[in-house]
């Protein structure tokens, strides 16, 4: 599981706001290319992403909100070029209107790509992921 933090000058309501408005996340993450809305009931919306990491990928993610205290979590539906996908946001107040943001995920890619490619993806873009957040975050409060 990776992991990174960044603090973000804003409430966990107003972060969780931004984090499940996935149709938007072209507009703001330079790899994401395009992103649909599949379904949705309740609080699990299933979603298609499609990004240009090295090459085109499509894979659809399960995710599950907890509004009442900005959950956010996901699991792989399908992909084809991914294995696997799973995590969490987690978002924690650290005082009023300064909130911890966490975002921990697990990829896995199919047998061409060793486990090392893929831990230097993730790492090179998990820092950079969370800073477009925290820009988009802040910059609509």
């Amino acid at each position: 599981m990776h992991q990174e933090s960044i603090e973000i000058k804003a409430t966990p309501k107003q972060c969780y706001k931004i984090i499940t408005d996935y149709e938007s996340y072209p507009e703001f993450l330079e790899d994401l290319t395009d992103v649909q809305v599949v379904s949705k009931k309740g609080n699990v919306v299933e979603v298609e992403f499609h990004i240009n990491v090295v090459k085109d990928i499509s894979y659809t993610l399960r995710l599950e909100h907890t509004p009442k205290s900005n959950d956010v979590e996901w699991t792989f539906v399908d992909g084809d070029f991914m294995k696997d996908n799973y995590g969490h946001w987690d978002l924690e107040e650290l005082k009023k209107g300064l909130t911890l943001a966490t975002y921990n995920i697990d990829v896995k890619f199919g047998l061409l790509v060793p486990k090392s490619v893929t831990k230097m993806l993730v790492d090179k873009s998990l820092p950079k992921t969370l800073k477009a957040f925290k820009k988009r975050i802040e910059s609509s409060k």
